[in-house]
C-alpha cells in the first residue's frame, strides 16, 4: 500500500522539482547580475541602466538566456563602467560566452570564475585588470575555445595551467606586462590556431618546440618582448601558418631559409630587430605572401631576382637596412602592390618606369637612397596614391604633370633632388594635399596665381629658381602652418599677402624686398 502511494507521489514530486529548479536558477542569476552591476559600475562609470529587479534578467542588455532562464551569454562591451568584476560572477555557472571588453574595469580576476566550467568563449580584452593571470580559474573550463585577455595590466609569468585546455583554439595574452619565458609545455596545446603573446616583457629564447603546434594559423610573439638568439629554423614546419609576426623583439642572426616552407603564409612581419645577412631568395616560394615587412634590421645585399614570383604582394617594407643595388623592374609589375617603403638604404639606378601602372599604388617612400633618373609618370594611375615621398635622392627632370591631377594625394615630398622645370599647377589645388615639400631642387618658372588647396599645412619651395610674383592666394590657405620660399628669384611687390589667423610656425620670406607684409594675428 505504501509502495503504491509512493509510486503515485514520486512522479508528481519530479514534476514539482522541474518546475522549481528553473526559476530558482533564474533567481540566482538575477541576483548575480545585480551584484555584477553594483560592482562593475564604479563611481565614475555609467551604463547597464536597464539592469534592475523590476524586469526579467533575460531581457537585460547583453544577456542571453536558455529555455530555463539561465544566463548562457553575457556581452558587456564598450561601456564606461570603471568598476571591478565581483565574486558573484561565479554564480553564473551556465555561462557559455562571457565577453567583457573595453569597459575600463580594474582589479584582479576573482577566483570564483573557476565555477564557470561551461565557458567556451572568454574575452576580457581592453580593460585594466591587474595582478598575475590566475591560471587556476581555467582548470575546469574543459570546453574553452577562446581566451582573450589582450591589453590589460596583467603581470607575473605565463600560466602553465593553460596546457590543460585541450580544446583551446584562440589564446591571446598580448599587451600586458607578463615576464619570464614562453613555457616549453605550450607546445602541448595542440588545438591552438591563434597564439598572441606580443606586447609583453618576455625574455629567453623563442622555444623551437612551438613548431609542434601544427594547427597554428597565426602567431604573434613580438613587440616589447626581448628574446635571446634568433628565429628558430624549426618554425618552418608550421605548415598551417598564415601570419607570422616576430617584430620588435631583439631577434638576431639570419632569416632562416626554412621559412620558405610556410606555403600558406600571407603575412611575414620581422621588422625592428637585428636580423643580418641577405634576404633569402628561397622566400620566393611563399607565393601566397601579401605583406612583407623586414624594415629596421641589418640586412644586406640586393632584392632577390626570384622575388618576381611573389605576385600577391600588396605591402613591401624594407626601409632602414643596408640593402643596395637596383630596384628590380618586376616590383612595378606586382599587380596588387599598394605600399612600397624602401627608404634609408643604398639603392641605386632608377625607379621602375612602370611603378604605379598597376593602378593600386597608395604609399611610396624611397627617401635617402642614391636613386636617379626620371620620376615615373604612372604613380597615380589608379587615383589612389596618398604619399609620394622621393626626397634626398638624385632624381632629375620634371615633376610629372599627372601628379597635378592626383586628387588622392596627401603628401608630396621631393626635396633635395635635382628636379627641373616648372611645378605642375594642379598640385596647388589638390583637395586632400596637406604637405608640399619641393625645396632644394632646380625648379623654375612661376607659381600659379590660382592656389586653392585649402588643406595645405606645409609649403616649402626654398632653394630653387622660381621667379615671378608670389601669388596673393597663398594667404587664403587657412591650414598653412609652415611656409618657406627663400632663396628663389621672386620679384615685384607683395601687397596682398594676408596671413590672418594662421598658426605659422616658420615663415621664411626674408631676403626679398616687400612693400607690404601683414602678419597680424599670427602665432
Amino acid at each position: 500500500m505504501v509502495t503504491s502511494s509512493l509510486r503515485r507521489i514520486l512522479p508528481l514530486c519530479f514534476v514539482v522539482l522541474l518546475l522549481c529548479s528553473a526559476p530558482c536558477g533564474g533567481h540566482r542569476d538575477l541576483d548575480a547580475l545585480l551584484k555584477l552591476k553594483a560592482a562593475m559600475v564604479g563611481p565614475k562609470g555609467s551604463g547597464l541602466e536597464d539592469w534592475n529587479s523590476s524586469s526579467s534578467h533575460c531581457f537585460f542588455s547583453g544577456v542571453l538566456c536558455d529555455r530555463d532562464s539561465r544566463v548562457v551569454s553575457l556581452n558587456v562591451s564598450n561601456i564606461p563602467l570603471f568598476g571591478t568584476i565581483p565574486a558573484a560572477i561565479g554564480l553564473l555557472d551556465k555561462l557559455v560566452n562571457l565577453e567583457i571588453t573595453d569597459d575600463n574595469l580594474t582589479g584582479r580576476l576573482p577566483a570564483e570564475m573557476a565555477n564557470l566550467t561551461s565557458l567556451k568563449h572568454l574575452n576580457i580584452s581592453n580593460n585594466a585588470f591587474s595582478g598575475s593571470f590566475p591560471g587556476e580559474i581555467v582548470l575546469g573550463m574543459t570546453d574553452l575555445e577562446v581566451l582573450d585577455a589582450y591589453n590589460n595590466n596583467f603581470n607575473g609569468t605565463l600560466p602553465i595551467e593553460l596546457v590543460s585546455l585541450k580544446n583551446i583554439k584562440h589564446l591571446h595574452l598580448g599587451g600586458n606586462y607578463i615576464t619570464g619565458e614562453i613555457p616549453e609545455v605550450y607546445s602541448e596545446i595542440q588545438s591552438l590556431e591563434y597564439l598572441g603573446l606580443n606586447g609583453n616583457l618576455l625574455t629567453g629564447k623563442l622555444p623551437a618546440s612551438l613548431s609542434r603546434l601544427k594547427n597554428l594559423r597565426e602567431m604573434y610573439v613580438g613587440y616589447y618582448n626581448s628574446y635571446d638568439g634568433g628565429i628558430p629554423p624549426e618554425l618552418g614546419s608550421l605548415s598551417s601558418l598564415q601570419v607570422l609576426d616576430m617584430s620588435s623583439c631583439n631577434l638576431v642572426g639570419p632569416i632562416p631559409t626554412t621559412l620558405s616552407l610556410l606555403k600558406h603564409l600571407h603575412s611575414l612581419f620581422l621588422q625592428v630587430n637585428r636580423l643580418s645577412g641577405s634576404i633569402p631568395p628561397q622566400l620566393s616560394a611563399l607565393n601566397m605572401l601579401m605583406s612583407l615587412d623586414l624594415s629596421i634590421n641589418e640586412l644586406t645585399g640586393e632584392i632577390p631576382e626570384s622575388f618576381s614570383e611573389l605576385k600577391n604582394l600588396t605591402l613591401v617594407n624594407l626601409y632602414k637596412n643596408n640593402l643596395y643595388g637596383p630596384i628590380p623592374r618586376f616590383v612595378g609589375d606586382f599587380p596588387h602592390l599598394e605600399v612600397l617603403q624602401i627608404w634609408e638604404n643604398n639603392f641605386t639606378f632608377e625607379l621602375p618606369e612602370n611603378l604605379g601602372r598597376n593602378g593600386k599604388l597608395k604609399d611610396l617612400d624611397v627617401t635617402g637612397n642614391h636613386l636617379t633618373g626620371l620620376i615615373p609618370r604612372d604613380l597615380c594611375k589608379g587615383g589612389d596614391l596618398k604619399t609620394a615621398i622621393l626626397m634626398e635622392n638624385h632624381f632629375f627632370g620634371p615633376i610629372p604633370e599627372e601628379l597635378g591631377l592626383c586628387n588622392s594625394l596627401v603628401k608630396i615630398r621631393m626635396m633635395k633632388n635635382t628636379l627641373t622645370g616648372t611645378i605642375p599647377a594642379g598640385i596647388f589645388s589638390l583637395p586632400n594635399l596637406i604637405m608640399i615639400e619641393l625645396n632644394d631642387n632646380f625648379l623654375s618658372g612661376e607659381l600659379p596665381q590660382q592656389i586653392s588647396g585649402g588643406n595645405i599645412g606645409i609649403l616649402t619651395l626654398s632653394g630653387n629658381h622660381i621667379s615671378g610674383k608670389i601669388p596673393p592666394a597663398i594667404g587664403n590657405l587657412k591650414s598653412l602652418q609652415t611656409l618657406s620660399l627663400e632663396m628663389n628669384r621672386f620679384s615685384g611687390e607683395l601687397r596682398l599677402l594676408h596671413l590672418h589667423h594662421h598658426r605659422i610656425s616658420v615663415l621664411w620670406l626674408l631676403r626679398m624686398r616687400f612693400r607690404s607684409l601683414d602678419l597680424s594675428a599670427s602665432k
